[in-house]
């Protein structure tokens, strides 16, 4: 049979078990004895048994009646914890936001933001998937994340892009190349240089190549490598030089390997948050996106290399997929 018993009944109950008295449980609910003894005779009906035994000097819960406390002790204490749950989820302190995101950008900046986050609603879970950058946005459009860090391009229509930053390309060889100690080279000095690339699938790839293009020339010699510790282990081992985004150069600190910001012309990425207009999100991830923003407004959070974005999105930018 169904039993239909509210959470007012389940504390009545509670109250006169941990009394052994329908006197004292009912100055401490705050109602009449007499209004208690028919709330407790109530629930006995709708649950189809004894709770108590009652003499005119004590009241002792039957066989029944104490497995009836420990039901409902544990479905007090459950709901309690879920509103807890709920109240926190509300106000933007627990629940869990879903977030894809640029290995770079994943790697770098994206665990200063979560940190910064978890002081202030340490309840909150955020997800991170590291991607390339088009099924980082197709993951945002299918309602599979929250949102994306990634680059303003290739962007379908109905997505919004708020830009964070502006990421500039470098050129990374190793400590004894000729470019040692220059802060600065030319993207046509790689010409001449054998240069490490990253495969026609990459981004990376479509923009290095675009520049060449524009500049109208190209490296004789290419080496092929879609891995960023790849890359890097070419690079270190003197197969060549690789022009990649500043956020990726933490990625290869462990190569030993110099860098020069590339120029003539400078070649940006705009990142950016991704999100759909529209969609209804929960009061953890309108938090998460308020804190992004307030951090990477301050330029000075950035590594050596990202600085503030044009608006919408620099010129010449590509997107990347490290």
């Amino acid at each position: 049979m169904d039993i239909d018993v509210t959470l007012r009944d389940l504390r009545l109950v509670l109250e006169v078990a941990r009394r052994r008295s329908f006197t004292e449980a009912a100055e401490a609910v705050h109602i009449s004895q007499s209004a208690l003894s028919r709330a407790v005779n109530d629930a006995e009906r709708r649950v189809g048994a004894r709770l108590f035994t009652r003499t005119t000097r004590s009241v002792t819960p039957t066989p029944v009646g104490e497995e009836f406390v420990r039901t409902a002790r544990a479905i007090l204490g459950h709901h309690e914890r879920e509103l807890r749950r709920f109240a926190l989820f509300r106000d933007g302190l627990g629940g869990r936001v879903r977030v894809a995101a640029l290995p770079s950008v994943a790697a770098t900046v994206l665990p200063v933001w979560v940190a910064a986050l978890r002081e202030k609603a340490p309840g909150v879970v955020v997800d991170i998937d590291d991607t390339l950058a088009h099924l980082a946005i197709e993951q945002v459009v299918a309602g599979r994340v929250d949102f994306a860090v990634t680059v303003d391009e290739g962007l379908p229509d109905g997505v919004e892009f708020t830009p964070l930053a502006a990421d500039r390309f470098q050129v990374v060889h190793r400590p004894d190349h000729f470019f040692r100690g220059r802060r600065s080279v030319g993207w046509r000095e790689l010409v001449t240089e054998p240069v490490v690339m990253f495969g026609h699938a990459s981004s990376i790839r479509t923009l290095t190549d675009d520049t060449f293009a524009a500049l109208g020339a190209a490296p004789d010699r290419i080496v092929e490598a879609q891995n960023i510790a790849v890359i890097a282990g070419l690079v270190a081992a003197g197969l060549g030089i690789a022009a990649v985004p500043s956020l990726v150069l933490p990625l290869m600190s462990f190569a030993g390997l110099e860098a020069a910001e590339l120029v003539e012309p400078t070649v940006d990425r705009t990142l950016g948050l991704v999100s759909m207009p529209g969609r209804p999100l929960s009061p953890a991830a309108g938090h998460f996106a308020d804190t992004v923003r307030a951090l990477a407004s301050d330029v000075a959070r950035w590594p050596h290399g990202v600085h503030e974005p044009r608006h919408p999105s620099n010129t010449g930018t590509d997107s990347t997929e490290t």
